[in-house]
């Protein structure tokens, strides 16, 4: 009986192996979420548009890319129409390869409550000559007693090629 289960198991980590290997090589779909602490400073313009500046310190956990510690920072407007956003991002995994991002919330996506989107912008390693753009939610969480940052988890819904060495 143990050697049955010994087998079926070696069996469906096989199967995994294969199939991981297929999608790095061809387009694939996955999902990634980061939870971060934003710092987010915002001026009033006198005009009715406040600016922001936007820097956060995180962790990206996905089990197709591999999980990394994430800085993003940038800036943005917010007016009547929405929020305009613009970050770039750097994402270095436990192999020390790094991935950059840039994130773009604006009119293009109607500034949907909560949503944005991001795209590969080169890397090293085995994320050197990745491309891919994901749709994301984010929801910022209650505040943390006496810390000046807002906590944000992001929910990431991504399409594209996958790291060669992904785990």
């Amino acid at each position: 009986m143990i050697k049955n289960l010994t087998s079926l198991i070696a069996l469906g980590f096989w199967i995994a192996a294969v199939n991981s290997h297929a999608v790095a090589e061809s387009g694939a779909s996955w999902e990634s979420t980061s939870a971060v602490m934003a710092e987010i400073d915002i001026t009033e313009t006198g005009e009715g548009a406040k600016v922001f500046s936007y820097k956060n310190h995180g962790f990206l956990l996905s089990a197709a890319e591999g999980d990394g510690i994430m800085t993003c920072t940038g800036g943005g407007v917010i007016t009547d129409s929405g929020t305009m956003l613009r970050l770039a991002c750097e994402i270095t995994d436990r192999d020390g390869d790094k991935r950059y991002l840039l994130v773009d919330r604006s009119a293009k996506d109607a500034f949907a409550e909560g949503q944005g989107y991001l795209k590969s912008a080169g890397g090293t390693g085995k994320h050197a000559d990745r491309k891919y753009e994901c749709h994301y939610e984010f929801s910022y969480m209650p505040k943390i007693a006496d810390l000046p940052y807002a906590p944000v988890v992001t929910a990431n819904m991504c399409t594209g090629d996958l790291p060669g060495g992904s785990e």
